[in-house]
């Protein structure tokens, strides 16, 4: 299953040979399979997506992998998308693609918070309606 996923990420996010690199990593597939168990029903997209890769899946050429991609994209649109979302999700919170980023876009690799952006204080008068209603349950017993 591994070795599909690994082509599948290389496909879907092949990198450009210099400043990007191909999702295929295993730690990017780690990545990938432990974000998809967090999300309901992509755990099971990503097994449906991958079981319905051919064999040989990853011994063929891009362009080749593209195209099967495609047919399963036309027949499985939800759980493909699921597939990708999570596949890119991955990718683009690895700490070696967040290096990228901030090489080529000076964006650090940091949470921007605390030390981003600057919050106004918050106005708490915003809750005044919600609080005029009281509560919204019942008591129990």
């Amino acid at each position: 299953m591994t070795d599909r996923l690994i082509a599948l990420l290389n496909t879907l996010l092949p990198g450009d040979g210099a400043d990007w690199p191909s999702a295929g990593s295993d730690a990017m597939a780690a990545r990938t399979i432990e974000l998809a168990r967090g999300a309901p029903g992509v755990s099971d997209a990503l097994t449906a997506i991958l079981n319905a890769l051919p064999d040989d899946f990853g011994t063929l050429q891009q362009t080749q992998r593209e195209d099967i991609l495609r047919g399963i994209e036309a027949d499985r649109a939800d759980q493909f998308d699921a597939v990708v979302t999570v596949s890119y999700n991955a990718y683009y919170t690895t700490p070696r693609i967040r290096d990228v980023i901030e090489r080529l876009t000076g964006y650090e690799n940091r949470p921007p918070q605390p030390l981003g952006y600057e919050l106004e204080p918050f106005d708490e008068s915003l809750l005044d309606a919600v609080k005029a209603r009281g509560p919204i349950w019942r008591p129990v017993d």
